[in-house]
């Protein structure tokens, strides 16, 4: 199959990697020195002690690239309005558009008028993605593999496991085009279960996530390190508490195992993504992880002080360092 990924760094240059081994035509968009590490050294990953290279086809131009197959996107919140501008010319009149990224998406309430709207504002500022993709081609995908980007163009995968990608249609269908991208990433050796309530899986991982990403970048520690403090274990479980709240007051209700959130049994020496991002000095998905869920939050009627808190300060941070705006009210 012919698939372009745009976003070749941690989760993006894993699925690149592994879909360019397993025989696809893998084409990267891709800019400044991933662009140029690519060209010149392929794209490496390393995993459980092995690596391997391969050597996709990368620009910053789409319009070398061409039209394909699929498109993978696999890039952080902050640059999804450049998507929305960059996307045009590796469309067919089919091509569906995978979203493999943290958090609320952007077509959030796509096929569902009775979902609160507010994600496309957010993360869709300029409207380039409604406009230039439409939500008719978006995926779902929430990902469960945890990896850094070593250099440019070489992605380190932190455990052995395969990677677990799940994948949803919008209106909750069993559609074909399901159907062929789960067999796609299934042929790189991914786990791919594919489900009706892409939803439900979206607030599960994102309540994960605002659990430690937000502390993690104030703490400047791993996860793990994290659930070792009973201090902030606690703050972390009222987050969990507060934003399971959000979903269950829009039709999400979430079966959460406390034990595989907040034990250190159950964590990595990982750094969250927004760790790596903060540490990278590169904008962080505040909006996409955090903000959504205070406005998902007022729009239920519903309090989420330390939710508010956190985000407060981790916006603080942000803005000091220039890496951060506020979005509007």
């Amino acid at each position: 199959m012919r698939v372009c990924i745009l976003g070749a760094g941690a989760i993006g240059g894993f699925l690149g990697a592994r879909l360019a081994r397993a025989g696809h035509e893998v084409s990267v968009l891709a800019r400044g020195a991933t662009l140029a590490a690519i060209a010149a050294n392929g794209l490496t990953l390393r995993q459980g002690g092995a690596s391997f290279t391969v050597r996709p086809r990368a620009s910053d131009d789409p319009a070398r690239l061409g039209p394909v197959e699929a498109v993978l996107v696999a890039v952080k919140g902050p640059a999804l309005p450049g998507v929305g501008d960059a996307i045009g010319p590796l469309l067919g009149p089919e091509t569906p558009v995978v979203f493999a990224m943290n958090g609320i998406p952007w077509w959030y309430a796509h096929a569902r008028p009775d979902l609160p709207g507010a994600a496309a504002g957010l993360l869709d500022p300029t409207g380039s993605l409604r406009a230039n993709a439409g939500p008719e081609r978006a995926i779902g995908c929430v990902v469960d593999c945890p990896n850094r980007v070593e250099a440019p163009g070489v992605v380190a995968c932190n455990t052995d496991g395969p990677g677990r990608f799940t994948l949803g249609e919008p209106d909750g269908s069993r559609s074909p085009r399901l159907a062929a991208l789960a067999a796609l990433l299934e042929s790189g050796g991914m786990e791919v279960p594919a489900t009706g309530d892409i939803r439900r899986a979206i607030w599960a991982k994102l309540v994960v996530n605002l659990s430690r990403s937000p502390l993690s970048v104030l703490a400047g520690v791993s996860e793990l390190e994290l659930a070792r403090d009973a201090t902030v274990s606690a703050i972390a479980r009222d987050m969990v508490r507060e934003s399971a709240a959000v979903a269950a007051a829009h039709g999400i209700d979430l079966d959460l195992d406390w034990d595989i959130l907040l034990s250190p049994r159950h964590r990595y020496e990982h750094r969250p993504s927004m760790l790596q991002d903060w540490d990278a000095g590169r904008a962080m998905e505040i909006d996409s992880i955090g903000v959504i869920v205070s406005r998902f939050a007022a729009a239920a009627g519903l309090a989420t002080p330390t939710i508010d808190r956190v985000l407060a300060l981790l916006a603080t941070k942000a803005r000091a360092a220039g890496l951060y705006a506020a979005p509007p009210a």
